[in-house]
C-alpha cells in the first residue's frame, strides 16, 4: 500500500463516479474535492484561489441537481463494501450539532438548541463510521451513513420524528452483516432504548451503549440496574488513557470492573419492544486526581461476557467511542463547518457533502501509522518523498520508518516531537503535509527546468 500524495487522485475514489446528470458538475465535483483535501482549513475563495473557480463553486453548491446524499454516496457504499473484509468492525454512531445563529437570515435553519442558548438555530447531523479495533487504538475505516435531521420543535415531536429515529436509522441503513463479519453498533447514553438493541439484533449487529436510565430489573422487588449493578464484586482492573476534552485533562485511568448477565425487561414507554437480554459492565475510576471526575460507566452489551478478558475487551471497544468525537472535531474546528457564510440550507449540506469524506480521508492519514509503525516508510511513500525529508532535516541514514517519517512531517506543521509528546494529532500532520507537497512541487519544477535565477 502506497500512500496516495495526489489529491486529484485521492478526490476521483470518492467523486469520480457520482452522476449529477451534467459532465460539467461531475468534472467540478472532483475539482472541488481536491481543493477540499490540498487546503481544507480556509474559507472557500481562498480555498479556490482564483475569482472564477469561487463561481464556479458557488454555482455547484446552488445547482438543483446537486445533494449531500450523492455527494456522500459513493463513499458510503465503498465504505459498507469493506465490512466484509474484517472479522470485527465497529459501527460507531453519535449525533452533532452546527450552530449557525447569524445576524442575518439562513434558510432553512430549525431549532438545534445548546448548551448556551436553547433557541439556537442550525442543523443536527447524526453520524455513523466504521473502526477496526486492533490491541490498543482503533482506526476509522470510513463513512458508513450521514443523516441531516431536520428536528422539529418540541411541541411537533412524536416517536416518527425525534430524535430517537436517529439510531435505528442508522442501524438499517448500515444493513444486515456479512456472514463473517461481526458489526458492533457502539453508541452512547442517547441509545439507551429497547427499541435500538432490538434493531442492532434485528440486522445481526452486536450493540455496546453505555446506560442512561436506571430501569427496574424487578418490580416485585424494586431491584434498579445502577443499584444491583453497585452491588456487584469487583472483578478485577484495567488502565484506559482517558482522552482531554472540555474541563478533562488527558490521564491514566485505574479502572475497576463488575459485570453480570441480566434481562431488561419492557418498559411503559417501550410496551411494544420485547425484553432483551444481555450483559451489563460497571467501570469505575479510582485513585483519581486533580479534582477531576472519576469516569462512571454502566456498559450494556449484547456480546457474551463470561469472564474479565471479555469485559475488558468491551470497555476497550466502547474506549474508541473517542474518535467520532475526534471525527466531529475534524469536521467543526478543522473544516469550520460553524464558521460558514454560506446563506442557504441547501449550501451548507452540499458543503457537509465535502467536509464529511475530507474528514475522514484526514483521521486516515493520522491513522496511518499506528497499524504498524515499524514498517519502512518506503512502503508506504514514494522514495522521493523520504529523499525530500532527508535533505529538509539534513538526515544522513538512508533508512526510515513510517513512525519517523510522519513525525518529521507532523514538525513542519508544529509538532514539537518532544519525548513525551506521543503521536501527533491530524492538525500538525496535515499542516506539516500541505508545507511538504508546497517543497515537492519546488523540487519538481527544478528538475523540469522551470524555476530560474
Amino acid at each position: 500500500m502506497v500512500l496516495n500524495t495526489n489529491y486529484f487522485e485521492l478526490a476521483k475514489e470518492d467523486w469520480s463516479k457520482v452522476d449529477f446528470g451534467d459532465k460539467r458538475l461531475n468534472e467540478r465535483a472532483i475539482l472541488i474535492g481536491t481543493e477540499f483535501l490540498n487546503n481544507p482549513f480556509v474559507s472557500p475563495p481562498k480555498m479556490m484561489k482564483s475569482f472564477k473557480a469561487t463561481k464556479a463553486f458557488y454555482r455547484f453548491m446552488d445547482s438543483d441537481k446537486v445533494s449531500h446524499e450523492k455527494l456522500i454516496t459513493t463513499h458510503v457504499t465503498k465504505s459498507k463494501n469493506k465490512l466484509i473484509e474484517n472479522k470485527i468492525i465497529l459501527a460507531i454512531q453519535d449525533s452533532m450539532t452546527i450552530s449557525l445563529n447569524r445576524n442575518y437570515d439562513i434558510e432553512g435553519l430549525y431549532t438545534v438548541g445548546g448548551s448556551k442558548n436553547n433557541n439556537a438555530e442550525g442543523i443536527l447531523i447524526h453520524n455513523t463510521i466504521s473502526v477496526i479495533p486492533y490491541d490498543h487504538y482503533g482506526i476509522i475505516d470510513g463513512l458508513l451513513h450521514q443523516i441531516v435531521h431536520k428536528r422539529k420543535p418540541k411541541e411537533e415531536r412524536n416517536k416518527d420524528n425525534n430524535d430517537s429515529i436517529l439510531w435505528t436509522k442508522s442501524i438499517a441503513a448500515v444493513g444486515i452483516a456479512p456472514k463473517d463479519t461481526t458489526v458492533i453498533d457502539v453508541m452512547d447514553r442517547g441509545a439507551d432504548m429497547l427499541k435500538v438493541m432490538n434493531s442492532s439484533l434485528k440486522h445481526n449487529h452486536e450493540f455496546i451503549i453505555r446506560a442512561k436510565h436506571n430501569r427496574l430489573l424487578d418490580e416485585k422487588n424494586a431491584n434498579s440496574l445502577f443499584d444491583f449493578v453497585k452491588r456487584l464484586p469487583v472483578a478485577g482492573h484495567t488502565f484506559l488513557d482517558v482522552q482531554a476534552n472540555k474541563g478533562r485533562k488527558k490521564r491514566i485511568a485505574k479502572l475497576n470492573i463488575s459485570f453480570s448477565k441480566i434481562t431488561l425487561p419492557k418498559t411503559k414507554n417501550e410496551k411494544d419492544n420485547p425484553p432483551v437480554n444481555c450483559s451489563v459492565i460497571q467501570v469505575l475510576e479510582t485513585d483519581c486526581v486533580d479534582n477531576q471526575e472519576p469516569l462512571k460507566w454502566f456498559i450494556l452489551t449484547s456480546l457474551d461476557v463470561r469472564t474479565l478478558n471479555d469485559a475488558l475487551k468491551i470497555v476497550k471497544y466502547y474506549s474508541f467511542r473517542w474518535i467520532i468525537e475526534e471525527y466531529h472535531k475534524c469536521m467543526k474546528t478543522g473544516f469550520r463547518l460553524e464558521q460558514t457564510q454560506l446563506k442557504k440550507l441547501q449550501r451548507i449540506e452540499n458543503l457537509l457533502g465535502f467536509i464529511a469524506i475530507s474528514s475522514v480521508k484526514l483521521l486516515q492519514l493520522r491513522d496511518i501509522v499506528r497499524n504498524n509503525p515499524e514498517a519502512e516508510a518506503q512502503e508506504y511513500v514514494e522514495k522521493e518523498d523520504i529523499n525530500i525529508v532527508r535533505a529538509y532535516y539534513k538526515i544522513e541514514k538512508k533508512e526510515m520508518t513510517i513512525d519517523r517519517f510522519l513525525r518529521y512531517i507532523a514538525q513542519m506543521g508544529g509538532f514539537l516531537n518532544r519525548k513525551n509528546d506521543g503521536n501527533p494529532g491530524w492538525q500538525s500532520i496535515w499542516e506539516g503535509w500541505k508545507f511538504f507537497l508546497g517543497m515537492k512541487e519546488g523540487v519538481k519544477l527544478q528538475k523540469e527546468g522551470l524555476i530560474y535565477g
